[in-house]
């Protein structure tokens, strides 16, 4: 393979022919990853602009832990002015800065996202789960997709917030919308009009806290000490604009993946609800299959040799989680789902400082929707020649509907 010269002058090399966008369904992106994994780990690619694609385990799970190397802040020009058409994307902070600005607001999601909090919360994300799927079990049919595996994590993490429930549905579809909807399409622009709603409602929101702090998360972020100082407010914006973009869509990706799985393989359901530690490998497993966040970019803001190629400070980077989650080198049989898999030391929530914060919640969220739907569902079958994935799944892949029937039962609210 020739070699490309950007930005230092130096050759970019082994060059591949590799743009992560192209791929249009899962299938054709697990097929993408494999082929550049086998044959090039660490890559230069001159699609969007050239950078390096990491998809190996050992590579991925080394930058993600490098963060003194791999910047994930937007100081770049280019980047820091991120757009989607006609919206701007503001910074999502602190996932998008590194220490030390990073550790202050990383210490807020850590407080209000953590174990024992969320241990407080399972009381809720039971009622809600309890909810929508009362709102379907007399029918016998629902879009498991827009009738459960959307609407739970959006009420948990938007009730967290204290956004109004009146808020909640558009709030979802808003950030459900941009995944799975086309580019071309009014469906995919009516979903960005509406993340650029959701901006103004965090504002808005966030105004009235100040004003009148109540008990919420929102209250809690906006009257936060950072280094000494109340949180400036475009930075509890960028808090709260994160909780939401990483709270609604993300557990939806995951849970919608695995319910389509389990349609396909009807005989993995008993196990998963008779014992609770399968429940737990398996939640592992499918994190490991489906990881809600496929890919993150980084910024190398030193030289560095990463799986004998030179990375120059500026060069921008790919890192895979999907690639390095099913790298036969780090989980044998890496394309088959063992739903008692031990070791899986999977990198779908990412690795070191940046770990993502929410782990906790979207596990717990996923376990009760799981529990639920096979108890109460439990012969549910997904219409399989009428589910649509994703237009794409560079990013964040998942599955904008699934058609399923049941035999129905009863509501227990």
């Amino acid at each position: 393979m020739e070699g490309s010269e950007i930005g230092d002058g130096l050759p970019k090399q082994p060059l591949i022919d590799f743009d992560h966008y192209r791929q249009h369904s899962l299938s054709e992106s697990d097929r993408a990853w494999r082929e550049v994994r086998r044959a090039c780990p660490v890559a230069w690619t001159d699609a969007n602009g050239g950078h390096w694609v990491i998809s190996s385990y050992q590579a991925v799970a080394s930058a993600f832990k490098d963060w003194e190397t791999f910047s994930s802040a937007r100081t770049d020009p280019e980047v820091s002015s991120l757009s989607v058409g006609n919206l701007k994307i503001p910074p999502l902070y602190p996932e998008e800065l590194d220490p030390p600005e990073w550790h202050p607001l990383r210490r807020i999601l850590s407080e209000l996202l953590s174990p024992g909090a969320v241990q407080r919360l399972q009381p809720r994300i039971t009622h809600w789960v309890t909810h929508y799927i009362d709102q379907v079990i007399e029918s016998g049919r629902c879009d498991m997709t827009e009738d459960i595996a959307c609407p739970i994590p959006a009420a948990v993490s938007l009730e967290l917030l204290g956004f109004p429930q009146s808020d909640w549905e558009r709030m979802s579809n808003a950030f459900h919308g941009t995944g799975s909807y086309d580019r071309s399409t009014p469906e995919f622009a009516q979903a960005l009009a509406d993340v650029a709603w959701v901006g103004a409602r965090v504002r808005e929101e966030l105004s009235e806290r100040v004003r009148e702090p109540r008990d919420d998360a929102m209250s809690f972020i906006v009257s936060h000490d950072v280094v000494g100082q109340q949180i400036a407010r475009a930075d509890a914006e960028a808090v709260v604009l994160l909780v939401i973009g990483g709270g609604v869509d993300t557990t939806t990706s995951l849970t919608s993946s695995a319910l389509v799985y389990l349609g396909r393989h009807p005989e993995l359901r008993a196990p998963l609800l008779d014992d609770p530690s399968i429940l737990d490998s398996g939640t592992e497993e499918f994190l490991r299959m489906y990881p809600p966040a496929r890919t993150h970019a980084r910024i190398a803001v030193r030289d560095i040799e990463l799986g004998g190629c030179h990375i120059s400070a500026g060069d921008r980077v790919l890192l895979s989680e999907v690639s390095a989650c099913h790298d036969e080198r780090a989980f044998p049989d890496a394309d088959r789902f063992i739903i008692d898999r031990f070791p899986n030391r999977h990198v779908a929530f990412g690795l070191g400082i940046h770990r993502c914060p929410g782990s906790h919640l979207a596990r717990a969220q996923f376990k009760e929707i799981m529990r639920q739907v096979l108890q109460r569902m439990p012969d549910y079958r997904v219409e399989q020649e009428q589910i649509v994935e994703y237009p794409n799944w560079s990013s964040i892949g998942g599955w904008a509907k699934i058609p399923a029937t049941f035999s129905p039962g009863g509501r227990l609210l």
